[in-house]
């Protein structure tokens, strides 16, 4: 009984070392946009295009990404193009010059795993 809690505590001391060792990957399991152009909450210049970075490629045919004002209006733009050295890199250009205001940029896609993933950040361009 004695040699079975020495084991026993020995090897629960090898998973609590393996689990401290292994990095913390958080959003990594999961599609999942890491950074914009515009970021999150900035105040920009009229932008010519709107930059998503993913954390991995989108599904093909999945991705859906939406410009909106801050009337709720949806703004025209082009469809989604993926960056030919990259394809976790999305642009998105816009059509027109963007008058003052607020606007939200709300996106949706389909990773590897096959989870449908939904975002939305804002952005307000200054009048120049």
């Amino acid at each position: 009984m004695r040699n079975q809690r020495i084991a026993l505590f020995a090897l629960s001391g090898l998973v609590a070392v393996a689990a401290a060792a292994v990095p913390e990957r958080g959003a990594d399991f999961h599609f999942a946009l890491s950074r914009s152009a515009p970021a999150a909450d900035e105040t920009v210049p009229a932008p010519a295009e709107i930059k998503l970075w993913f954390t991995e490629v989108p599904r093909p045919g999945s991705l859906a990404v939406r410009l909106v004002d801050a009337g709720g209006a949806l703004v025209e733009t082009a469809e989604p193009k993926a960056d030919e050295a990259d394809a976790k890199i999305i642009s998105l250009r816009i059509g027109r010059t963007l008058p003052a205001a607020s606007y939200t940029v709300a996106w949706r896609g389909i990773g590897g795993d096959g989870h449908v993933v939904q975002g939305e950040f804002g952005f307000r361009v200054s009048a120049e």
